[in-house]
């Protein structure tokens, strides 16, 4: 049996070629998926996923349109696993969209303001005890 790691790895992988090569959904956009995390179990599969907006739309719309439009794929998705991977059984996939771009995006913007602020304030002279 596989450690739990390297199955997701397999999953992961798997999964976003199947995505990239099979699916012809106009909903998907350009979608990457970016970790697949398994319950302990092995019965579930946590699927996260980005995907750019089209034209510069709405980003929370269109992770709702992606995880709709890969809901509506898990049953082929699923298919393709169990022919592809030596399990009992192929878990219940399930897609959440990944928000680590976002959160990492507005890190780094509070860290360039923290940057600004220190650049604009004088410089204290230390005192020494």
């Amino acid at each position: 049996m596989l450690r739990p790691e390297r199955l997701e790895d397999q999953v992961h992988f798997l999964l976003s070629t199947l995505v990239q090569r099979e699916l012809r959904d106009p909903e998907l956009g350009f979608v990457t998926l970016t970790a697949v995390r398994l319950s302990p179990d092995r019965s579930v599969a946590k699927v996260y996923f980005t995907v750019l907006p089209a034209n510069g739309g709405d980003q929370e719309a269109q992770d709702g349109f992606t995880r709709k439009a890969l809901g509506r794929a898990a049953g082929f998705l699923r298919s393709q696993l169990a022919t592809r991977l030596k399990m009992k059984r192929v878990p219940e996939l399930r897609f959440f969209p990944d928000g680590t771009l976002e959160e990492g995006n507005h890190l780094e913007t509070l860290l360039t303001e923290i940057e600004k602020e220190r650049a604009t304030r004088p410089v204290e002279p230390e005192t020494e005890p």
